[in-house]
């Protein structure tokens, strides 16, 4: 599994990268999890005012604007994309 955090504020970053990590080791699983934080790469997205997002194997996912995700918040994310029914074999 690939997880991206797109955000352009570093703080928030960080603690998202906490929380999906938190997640992972809950639910026994290993994911590889990059960063995007550039500002044409946001605006290529066209994510820009929907940050923080968070990419789970090609879907993304967002909250309120500017609001991170909780440990809670990734556990249920991470549950979805697994129990999807149109998920490639990995």
């Amino acid at each position: 599994m690939r997880i991206t955090i797109w955000d352009n504020h570093p703080e928030r970053i960080a603690e998202i990268d906490k929380n999906l990590h938190l997640a992972l080791k809950y639910l026994g699983l290993k994911a590889i999890i990059i960063w995007n934080s550039e500002p044409p790469q946001l605006a290529r997205e066209n994510i820009l005012d929907r940050l923080p997002v968070l990419e789970i194997d090609g879907l993304y996912w967002s909250r309120k604007p500017g609001e991170t995700f909780s440990r809670d918040d990734c556990i249920s994310l991470l549950q979805r994309v697994l129990f999807r029914t149109d998920r490639p074999n990995r």
